[in-house]
């Protein structure tokens, strides 16, 4: 089993007004005393919102919450953010924790049942890939002589 299923899921509300559910880890940099944390890993982020469910048979339950992934365009379960991005964490509920955690084990068996993404052989089995590599020559006759480019580390 590992680490991560075993931590309880938190209530994140970000500086930028989100309301997000998730399984906080910190990360650290260097060892013994000298370690010092450098930013929370978000696993499994979802979104909070509440929608109006009007019920007359219980009226204390006319709020839902809906779950929206946090980052739809990503394929990534995990992000770093920094401490400063972060403006409170609290408990969630225990009913909208026992939610979370079905829909985060949903996510993880969805997860297991996709192949991981090959990366791109540089062959011709792809149909745009001869469309690709002409556009590409293309664009370098054109512009000549390619920029420099600088890697950063992000």
């Amino acid at each position: 089993m590992s680490e991560e299923a075993t931590l309880n899921p938190s209530v994140v509300v970000l500086k930028t007004g989100e309301k997000l559910i998730t399984i906080l880890q910190e990360v650290y940099e260097g060892e013994g005393e000298e370690r010092k944390g450098i930013c929370l890993l978000m696993n499994y982020p979802y979104e909070l919102s509440l929608f109006s469910s009007p019920n007359e048979e219980n009226p204390e339950a006319d709020l839902q919450v809906k779950f929206s992934k946090w980052c739809p365009y990503a394929v990534e379960s995990g992000y770093r953010i920094p401490y400063d991005g972060i403006l409170t964490i609290g408990t969630p509920d225990p009913g909208l924790s026992k939610a979370y955690m079905a829909k985060v084990e949903y996510a993880k068996s969805r997860e297991a049942d996709v192949p991981e993404a090959q990366p791109a052989s540089g062959s011709d089995d792809s149909p745009n890939w001869q469309q690709q590599q002409a556009a590409v020559a293309q664009a370098i006759a054109e512009a000549g002589q390619p920029p420099a480019v600088t890697p950063e580390v992000v």
